[in-house]
């Protein structure tokens, strides 16, 4: 009874490990086919805001080294920027774009709306930070970055007694033509930046900021040459380049203020139509990997795998009072918030 017992047993393990190995050889070709596919394709054209383009080179460098003979196209602008562009090559029918990586959210649902991105699972979604995973209940589009949106300050001429604690702060007359922030036309950070502010304080706020003659440039990285120059003294902008900026030598350091720093995610989706459809999709198999993880960090950004250490310098998102519209929202309200920014402050 026991002999026939063990034998049963035996036989049961060896058909699981015949099982397992069957389904990992029938993976395999697959991953096989898709990487071969995307070498014949020969590389993958991205259009991406989130990073500035020093850091989006390492990305493709990295993803380079990953899978030779797959080249990174790199097109970098501002969010505003490439957003109209995938819309008029689309209105165009051209086909230029494979990954489109974009600060606004809300992008995305217009281009779900006009079929424009398809549903991928990138491999490995399921070892990102929990709250970073299917940000889209469809599956549209896939975290690629996170980070806030806060203040900043040249610490050369401002204190850290004396400065900003709150964005309320921004509004004391001390700060009169000494204040530098992007434009949400441009740049998607500012845009959701502007919304949310908006939903904390009213239109009134920004009312009575432009009465403090900001400096407004496109992107919201502009602040922090204005700061490091010493041309404007405190800013709005992104915690992972203003903490770049600072690794660097220069005379800047990122606030978090009382009243919530914004929360970005920014995704990344696979174009419907991308014309190197497989390269596209082992380049969003890459963002969920450690190893772009650690080039994140390397850049002041927040990492997507939990295994990988923050940057020096940023506090844990947990430790962080967060605001952020929901994704509907930014949608339907920052057009409008747009036209009141440039109606309000005239540019």
């Amino acid at each position: 009874m026991m002999t026939t017992l063990r034998r049963s047993l035996a036989w049961l393990s060896a058909a699981l490990t015949l099982a397992i190995a069957a389904s990992a050889l029938a993976a395999a070709p697959d991953e096989a086919a898709k990487l071969a596919a995307a070498r014949k394709e020969g590389k993958v054209v991205w259009y991406v805001s989130m990073f500035d383009i020093g850091t989006a080179e390492q990305v493709g460098k990295a993803f380079e080294a990953r899978y030779p003979g797959i080249s990174v196209e790199v097109v970098r602008a501002t969010a505003g920027v490439i957003y109209q562009r995938v819309l008029q090559e689309s209105q165009a029918g051209v086909s230029a774009d494979d990954v489109f990586s974009s600060t606004e959210e809300g992008h995305y649902l217009r281009f779900k709306d006009l079929k424009l991105i398809r549903p991928y699972v990138p491999g490995e979604a399921d070892k990102v930070v929990a709250r970073f995973q299917h940000i889209d209940p469809d599956d549209n589009y896939q975290v690629a970055s996170v980070g806030l949106i806060l203040l900043m300050r040249n610490t050369q001429q401002v204190s850290a007694a004396a400065e900003p604690k709150k964005w309320n702060d921004l509004l004391d007359p001390k700060w009169k033509d000494k204040i530098a922030f992007g434009h949400p036309a441009f740049s998607g950070y500012i845009a959701t930046w502007v919304l949310s502010l908006t939903r904390l304080y009213g239109w009134d706020y920004f009312e009575q900021l432009a009465k403090q003659s900001p400096l407004i440039g496109r992107s919201g990285n502009d602040a922090i040459t204005e700061l490091a120059s010493g041309e404007r003294l405190v800013a709005a902008g992104p915690d992972a380049t203003t903490l770049k900026s600072k690794n660097k030598g220069n005379p800047i350091d990122i606030i978090y203020p009382e009243d919530g720093s914004v929360f970005m995610t920014a995704p990344s989706a696979i174009l419907t139509k991308a014309p190197h459809p497989h390269a596209a999709e082992l380049f969003m198999d890459f963002f969920m990997t450690k190893e772009y993880s650690q080039v994140l960090v390397s850049n002041g950004f927040s990492p997507l795998r939990p295994e990988v250490t923050p940057p020096d310098g940023l506090r844990p998102l947990s430790d962080v009072k967060l605001i952020r519209p929901p994704a509907q929202e930014l949608k339907d309200e920052i057009p409008k918030v747009i036209e009141k920014f440039r109606a309000t402050f005239g540019v």
